[in-house]
């Protein structure tokens, strides 16, 4: 059967206005582990790292849990200098000390005991940022409270790995408490950051206590794919939250072990190098009966040639009609960028196929760059480098697939093939609606 497809993009406007639930983490939870009350003024137990407490002088704090960072927004971060009372960034506006060395700061009323955060603002390099990072497979809550004594309002990022990899973002208003609490699956050597990152004006000694602590949760709870192609065993790649991926060629009998190369930062470890007739197969079909989360980064170098468009990820199931396809479109003529294309079979009958597709505008400078697809509320909203691009109506379930997923090969549909040539990287899909900023 020939695939063929009906490609209509849905206005920006209409991704700004239904979108209201994507400004925040599914996995907020304003309260205990339990649900219950206000976010704790301690680190609750079994605690893992309490960022103030742990401050002692030396750049990985108690326990070697932290790095106090300049944050410059690129996918660089640069350690700040160590003092027994301080650490300072190279801009001098940014700088993270606590209460203990300055008890008469304002935020020290309101937060006794809390990190005094210094934040120079959008005109400086960088950002300061907090850095926690996993040692196992666990789910984690990550809880958090601010307070701006004055100078503006800020806002704080909590995301994992890169800025691109969002969280949460909010704004502590002067004067006012702010409490934040995320919950999720966190992997070994995955790396959660706080960032006081204005859009405008910094703020001087803002209030911040960050906790971590082990839910007891069982291990994954929302993850369901993770495969950050840390290294390869035979022809297959971990994935730390299910069946591993197999990998193999669309032509018989040249199975091969995948190529590792270096990924889209050095903090982020190996990515998995892509060309024709390459791609990995999952071992079992996902549950996307409620709100899904998939993501990974992606680095395209071409098309195969002048017919194959490069697919990235699929689970399209034109039988069952639903299922997802994610995947990198051909211009139609030499002056147009090519456009990332998601995709859902809408229907399937014996003489025709329809589908459902949002489409944005694709870099074509060959960088790497992050891909977020979330489906909730009936639409599906596409995110590129943390920046909601465009969105879909598509019904609440309706992307199950009998399928196990793809990368790299779209399941068994024709045109037959593997035509992605390029990388991917920190493959993954959750239960539930990560944001996407507008």
């Amino acid at each position: 059967m020939v695939l063929t497809r009906r490609l209509g993009v849905l206005g920006l406007a209409l991704g700004f206005v239904l979108l209201a639930a994507c400004d925040q983490s599914l996995f907020d939870a304003h309260g205990a582990p339990d649900g219950g009350g206000a976010v704790p003024a301690a680190c609750p137990e079994p605690c893992l790292a309490d960022a103030a407490a742990d401050f002692d002088g030396t750049a990985g704090g108690a326990g070697n849990h932290w790095r106090y960072l300049d944050d410059h927004r690129d996918r660089t971060w640069t350690p700040m200098t160590v003092s027994a009372t301080m650490m300072a960034g190279a801009d001098p506006g940014n700088h993270i000390t606590t209460c203990a060395a300055n008890p008469s700061a304002p935020a020290c009323k309101a937060l006794p005991g809390a990190l005094l955060v210094s934040a120079a603002g959008a005109s400086s390099a960088a950002d300061p940022a907090l850095e926690f990072t996993a040692t196992t497979n666990q789910v984690i809550q990550l809880s958090l409270h601010a307070y701006v004594p004055g100078g503006a309002n800020q806002a704080i990022r909590i995301y994992r790995n890169s800025r691109e990899d969002v969280l949460f973002t909010g704004i502590a208003n002067i004067g006012t408490a702010f409490d934040q609490a995320v919950t999720l699956d966190a992997l070994a050597g995955d790396r959660f950051l706080v960032a006081v990152a204005p859009a405008g004006v910094g703020a001087a000694d803002v209030g911040l206590h960050v906790f971590v602590n082990a839910t007891g949760a069982s291990f994954p709870s929302t993850c369901q794919i993770a495969v950050p192609f840390t290294a390869a065993v035979g022809n297959t790649v971990d994935n730390a939250c299910g069946g591993d991926f197999t990998h193999s060629l669309f032509t018989p009998g040249t199975n091969t072990t995948p190529v590792l190369v270096d990924g889209p930062f050095p903090e982020l470890g190996k990515a998995a190098d892509f060309t024709s007739d390459a791609y990995f197969q999952g071992t079992g079909p996902l549950d996307k009966s409620g709100d899904t989360t998939v993501q990974f980064w992606v680095k395209f170098r071409q098309f195969v040639d002048t017919f194959d468009n490069a697919w990235l990820f699929s689970d399209l199931d034109l039988d069952a009609t639903g299922g997802l396809g994610v995947v990198i479109v051909q211009p139609v003529d030499a002056t147009s960028p090519p456009k990332l294309d998601v995709t859902t079979c809408t229907v399937a009958t014996q003489t025709a196929l329809d589908f459902s597709d949002a489409l944005t505008a694709y870099p074509t400078d060959g960088s790497w760059q992050f891909v977020r697809i979330v489906h909730t509320n009936g639409n599906v909203y596409v995110c590129l480098n943390g920046v909601r691009k465009t969105s879909m109506a598509v019904a609440p379930g309706h992307l199950r697939s009998t399928f196990s997923p793809y990368f790299g090969k779209n399941v068994v549909w024709t045109p037959s093939g593997a035509f992605f040539d390029g990388e991917l990287d920190d493959v993954r899909v959750l239960t539930g609606a990560l944001p996407c900023d507008p």
